[in-house]
Formats: structure tokens, sequence, C-alpha cells
């Protein structure tokens, strides 16, 4: 910065007062729009429409000027201004779980998808990832998600006391649990102070998990799936131990990236049973999941499932998928990562994607994996800013380093001189995928037949 730093600071103080919606607190308890669930439902929801903000959705107006200004300020100030307004707006208040309904998240889920008029040929439903989001918008295909993420606020603690953390998330589940349709219901208490610490210092993240398949799902089946049409099961079995806080009460320590379970264990701890159970964000419930089996038998529905270990296996099947559509750019590829996504791009420009869940170093590893022996003309790329600088995130010149030998890269929404702790990479990702729709745009959009999905499935077996 060329201004001396107690004038940048005052004019930060007068631009965070002009701008006081970029950080104001939204008291609802609604599902977080961060969470890889929510933004699943809602990248879906726009690639049908064709209308929405994709990850802008989560930014109040205001922000983006407070940014900017941020973006302005060395990477150590960067992260500290991000920290500091999720101190003020990350989660709802406790007392808002007073009137919160456990039937208001599936409800909210099937809202995204319109008042009802279209039938479709499939829905989509279970464990949420963005390759799924990518399926789902090839097939023209609503997805009914079996998790939604909810922050609830807390007093700033230590990121690392993970009994502090713990004792707060037993009481707000024990809250939730006990209302009308807790029983249809687990809760779990997801703690990763290495991933996420402005998020563990000052809110707990819960993850509400159906076990049953709620009423409003049941109704929007029968209401818009298509006579002769498939119910498409997303059943993924990846497992992560976790504690038994209760009954239908866990907490989750760490999670999926380059560093396993066993390391989260050694150094976050608690005198609690551990079982092994299908892991928090990525994992499907299998009572879910035989619920969605039996409601497919009661009303004749014709269930395709889909079921693999990890969620990376979903992004290998996302991307043969994409190749089998009739306009695809066999030579281009877009990898997207975890929230960073938006399959209207891809599907409206036949730009095939490679979605992986983070920017870590095993992603790094499976990116390596796929593209021995292959080369393409354009490899676009975009990850999410973690602002954490956690052990295992794989550095920006590393992906370069990696990907510049298999194609020329194009980035979307990445300034590498401020990765990780890129302030606009928001704006800037949605910015250049409006560009790129309008640069690349098809004459008819990718569609994928579910028949094709079938042929496609079967050449795994």
């Amino acid at each position: 910065m060329n201004a001396p730093y107690p004038t940048a600071i005052c004019v930060l103080i007068v631009l965070v007062g002009s701008t006081g919606p970029a950080f104001a607190a939204d008291d609802r308890i609604v599902p977080l729009c961060f969470d890889s669930g929510t933004r699943v439902v809602c990248e879906v929801a726009e690639a049908l429409s064709g209308e929405g903000r994709s990850i802008l959705e989560c930014y109040p107006p205001g922000s983006r000027a407070f940014l900017w200004f941020l973006s302005l300020f060395p990477e150590r100030t960067r992260i500290a201004g991000i920290e500091w307004g999720m101190s003020l707006s990350l989660g709802a208040p406790r007392r808002e779980l007073a009137g919160f309904e456990i039937s208001s998240l599936p409800e909210w889920c099937v809202s995204q998808y319109g008042p009802g008029a279209e039938k479709y040929d499939a829905i989509v439903i279970g464990s949420p990832n963005g390759a799924v989001a990518h399926l789902s918008a090839l097939l023209r295909a609503p997805f009914l998600t079996s998790s939604f993420g909810l922050a609830i606020r807390h007093r700033p603690i230590d990121p690392d006391d993970i009994g502090s953390y713990a004792a707060i998330g037993s009481e707000l589940a024990e809250e939730i649990l006990k209302k009308p349709g807790g029983s249809s219901i687990e809760v779990i208490d997801h703690y990763d102070p290495i991933h996420d610490r402005p998020l563990v210092r000052y809110a707990n993240f819960l993850r509400v998990k159906l076990l049953d398949l709620p009423d409003s799902y049941r109704s929007f089946i029968r209401d818009n799936l298509a006579a002769g049409g498939r119910l498409i099961l997303i059943d993924c079995s990846y497992p992560w131990p976790e504690y038994r806080v209760a009954e239908r009460s866990y907490l989750q320590v760490g999670g999926l990236g380059a560093i396993s379970p066993e390391e989260y264990l050694e150094r976050y701890n608690l005198d609690l049973p551990l079982e092994e159970r299908r892991e928090s964000e990525w994992g499907s419930p299998e009572e879910f999941a035989s619920s969605v089996r039996s409601f497919a038998e009661e009303n004749g529905i014709d269930l395709l499932e889909i079921g693999y270990d990890r969620p990376e296996d979903y992004s290998l099947l996302t991307y043969r998928a994409y190749l089998a559509c009739p306009g695809a750019r066999e030579e281009d590829l877009m990898i997207d990562s975890f929230n960073y996504q938006n399959p209207r791009t891809n599907i409206e420009t036949g730009i095939p994607a490679l979605w992986l869940p983070f920017d870590t170093e095993d992603t790094l590893a499976f990116a390596e994996e796929f593209l021995r022996g292959k080369t393409f003309s354009r490899i676009y790329l975009t990850l999410v800013p973690s602002f954490a600088g956690s052990e295992d995130t794989a550095s920006i010149e590393d992906w370069m380093e990696l990907l510049s030998s298999h194609g020329e890269v194009f980035l979307l929404g990445i300034d590498p001189d401020a990765f990780p702790a890129d302030t606009l990479a928001p704006f800037d990702f949605v910015r250049d995928m409006n560009r790129l729709r309008e640069e690349r745009r098809l004459p008819v959009p990718l569609f994928l037949d579910v028949d094709d999905l079938i042929r496609i499935l079967s050449c795994e077996e």
C-alpha cells in the first residue's frame, strides 16, 4: 500500500460503516450457504433454471466494496479482516433454535426448484458433492440432499479447545433432537481446527442428516417425477471415526484431506466411544438409503443406485458422463473444487468437468493420476481460497507445475499473487464463468439421457 497505515485504517472504518450489510448477520437458522450440500442444491437449481448467482449467493450487498479494500492489504491483514467479519456474521445465535423446525430443511431444498409444474425424467437424491451437481445438471434432474449444514454462534474459543467445542455442540444437538421429527435425523458436530479454524473459533458447525425420507421429498417426487422416470440414489459410503455423544448425536474430528483420521485423533481427542461411521460431509446414512429404496418399491418407481466409497469416484463417473454427451469439447477440461463450481457453465459451453473436494495434497495426487497419459488444448482451473493455510494445502505453484505439462492453463477466479487469501475470488470466479459462457456457448447445451448413464455404469462392472 502507498497510503500510510493509520490513514488506511480510518478509511476502513468509514468503509465498513457505510457498508453495514456486508456483515449483517442473518439470525434465522437456515442451511449454511457455503456448505457443500447447500451449494449442490443451489447450483443444480441454477443449471435447471438458467438463473442464479452461484457462490455470490453467500455474499450480501456491500461485501464486495469491503473485500476489495481488504485486498489492498498484506495477506496477514486480509486473513485478520476475514476473521473479524466472520466474528460478526457467521452462523445464527443459539436463541433462534427455539423457533427452528427440522422440517424446514428439506422444505427449503424442494423450494429451490420452483412451483413444481415441470415433470422430470429423473430425480437425484442422497449424498451431496460437486460431481453429483454436475451429473444432475447433465441429466436435467433436481437434486434432493440428505445433508444440511448449520452454524450456531458461540462465544469466541481457542480453536484447539476441543472440550469447549464439544460441550457446546452436545447441548445444541440435544436441543435439536428433542424437536418434532427429531427421531428422523442424526446430528453430527463437525470439528476441524486445521481446515476451519475461524469457523471453530466463532461457531459450532452441525450437520443434520436425514435418516428417513421426509414428507416434502415424498410429495416432490410423486408430483414431479414423470411417468416411467427414475429415482437415482447417490449412496456414498466414505467412512470416518466419530465420537458417539448420545443417541443420534456424534462429534467428528477432521475430515477428507491429506491428514488421516489417526493424525487428527492423536492431536484432538475426547473420552468418548469411537465408532466407524459414514463421514459427516460426504457419506450418506444407511438408514436414509434404505428409506429411499422402500419408497421407490412402494410407489413402483425404478431406482438406480450409484454407490462409491469416496466422493472422487463420482468425479470420474461425471467426467465420463460429460464425454458421452453430443457436443462435449473433449479437448478441454475444467477442474473445479468444493463449492467453487457452476455446472450451468459446463453444460452451456460443453467443457467437461473434473470436480475435486478440496485443494489439498491428496486431491493434487488424484488429479495427477487422472491426467496421466492425457493432454488437453485448454485446462481451466479454479480453487477455493481457504484463508487457513493448512498444512496439507497444495500451493498454486504445485497445481501450475502439474497442469502445465498437460495443456495450456487458464485460471478462473484465481489471483496467484493473493491465493489462498484472495478476498475477491468469489466475484472474480462468477465474472469469469459469465464470460466463459458468453465466449464459448454451445448452440444446444449438453444433455445426458438416463439410459446413457446406465450404459456408462455398466462399463464399470
